[in-house]
């Protein structure tokens, strides 16, 4: 009986043991749920910012494209209004 009941506090002893390590992992982790709303919070940030950037971007690569449209059509309309407007000066038919 003796033998058993030292057998028992010596298992008791080392499940003690390692409570108390694990004990110690969790207080080392207590500041992680701080942490982790904290990068949401950013997380929700970048994601505004990435969104404005966005439209920022579409609307820019919209005018880059307008402009250059312009660009490339303006001067083949005044060549062929020119040209219509020689022929008609110079009595073409």
């Amino acid at each position: 009986m003796r033998g058993q009941l030292r057998e028992l506090i010596h298992n008791f002893n080392n499940l003690a043991h390692k409570f108390e390590g694990v004990a110690k992992s969790v207080d080392a982790a207590a500041h992680l749920p701080d942490q982790i709303s904290e990068n949401k919070a950013r997380i929700a940030a970048l994601e505004v910012r990435v969104g404005k950037l966005e439209a920022a971007d579409s609307e820019r690569r919209g005018a880059v494209k307008l402009s250059g449209w312009i660009i490339k059509t303006v001067p083949f309309a005044s060549l062929g209004a020119g040209a219509v407007l020689a022929a008609k000066l110079l009595g073409v038919n």
